[in-house]
């Protein structure tokens, strides 16, 4: 009892701490301190075509009924604590979260161990805040590899389907507004409010025309790859993460529109700069699909002894030491932020996530 006490403390922390006007976190430093606890039990992460529909209507629900219903105000997180003008989703507060730190969470070591807790965060608020008790959902695009306009993630059910590509070409004016699952407009209200008010946008393609010379963006997504990756990246965490983040781009990037951080149609060109392209949690899907990063991370993990508490901003064999992507500075004991969506958590506290307080598994594919 004492054990699961202190742990419903620490979860009701991070729940003040979103709505509370003038919150510093000054909880932070108290549980980094904190002795180690305990798991009660483990919650599950399933593959999304492992669920039954019922447990798929019930996270679909989850997202849409309750978290996207849910709106109020909140801080701003700058220096004069002041409160973003009128009422958004706790949903939204998620991708504000994320732009607002993303200098913190890409294009750094800590990339993996952000995201883990960031999308550990969300699936606490779907369980405390809606009641949720299902499996935690993630997306093995390297099973679809060969054909992702066709994996089951994109099922077009109004009540527990995620959708596919939006409508880019029926008017002048389309902005590839997703148009079937749950969260088409047509199924009931999953409006977004950041950068601007606009629904779901998707635009899946191989072949952005972003990039010169561009191959197709599921050449890195096979299960050869992945395999790959883990067996010869042992003890390398620089380099095993720096193959994830390379998967990571591709499916945002094969996704499109909200995913990829492309701005709503309607958003002045000179305005589509900054925190306006990094609102990527709009998407359901990017639960799925961090959830999936995370996974290959912790098979990672648990593929050799040497790589479990591995971390590093640089290679174990640098070639160039003045390299701009090593940071000799990185370390398991930084504070990484999370906006107002929790107390600044570190590396090392999230590097067993079937120990306090993550406690979850991975379940294998069926």
């Amino acid at each position: 009892m004492h054990t699961m006490g202190r742990s419903i403390v620490f979860l009701c922390i991070l729940a003040v701490l979103t709505i509370l006007p003038g919150a510093h976190f000054p909880y932070a430093q108290e549980w980094n301190e904190a002795q180690p606890q305990a798991c009660g039990k483990l919650l599950a992460r399933k593959e999304w075509r492992t669920l039954t529909h019922r447990e798929k209507t019930q996270w679909v629900g989850a997202v849409k009924w309750c978290l996207a219903s849910i709106r109020h105000e909140r801080l701003s997180l700058t220096k004069n604590q002041t409160v973003l003008e009128g009422k958004r989703s706790l949903y939204d507060d998620f991708s504000y979260a994320h732009a607002s730190v993303e200098h913190s969470a890409h294009r750094n070591a800590y990339f993996l161990p952000w995201h883990r807790w960031f999308t550990y965060l969300f699936d606490t608020s779907l369980r405390r805040t809606c009641g949720y008790s299902g499996p935690t959902p993630y997306w093995d695009w390297s099973r679809d590899h060969a054909d992702l306009f066709g994996s089951p993630v994109f099922e077009d059910s109004p009540e527990y389907g995620l959708g596919g590509t939006g409508d880019c070409d029926s008017s002048p004016g389309a902005d590839c507004t997703v148009t079937t699952g749950a969260f088409a407009p047509s199924t009931g209200s999953f409006g977004l409010a950041w950068p601007i008010p606009h629904p779901l946008r998707r635009n899946l393609t191989l072949i952005t025309g972003w990039y010169p010379h561009e191959l197709p963006q599921n050449r890195t997504l096979g299960p050869d790859f992945v395999r790959n990756t883990i067996e010869q990246t042992t003890g390398d965490f620089f380099r095993f993460q720096h193959a994830m983040a390379l998967l990571h781009n591709h499916v945002h990037n094969f996704i499109g529109g909200d995913l990829a951080g492309d701005c709503p149609r309607a958003l002045p060109e000179e305005d589509c700069q900054g925190m306006a392209t990094s609102f990527t949690p709009n998407d359901p899907l990017f639960w799925l699909h961090h959830a999936q990063l995370d996974r290959l991370w912790s098979e990672w993990q648990h593929h050799h002894p040497s790589n479990f508490a591995a971390f590093s901003g640089m290679p174990l064999t640098p070639h160039n030491m003045t390299n701009a992507h090593y940071d000799l500075e990185a370390h398991e004991d930084h504070q990484m932020p999370f906006d107002v969506q929790s107390v600044p958590v570190t590396p090392r506290m999230v590097l067993d996530t079937e120990g306090w307080p993550l406690c979850y598994q991975y379940t294998d594919e069926e």
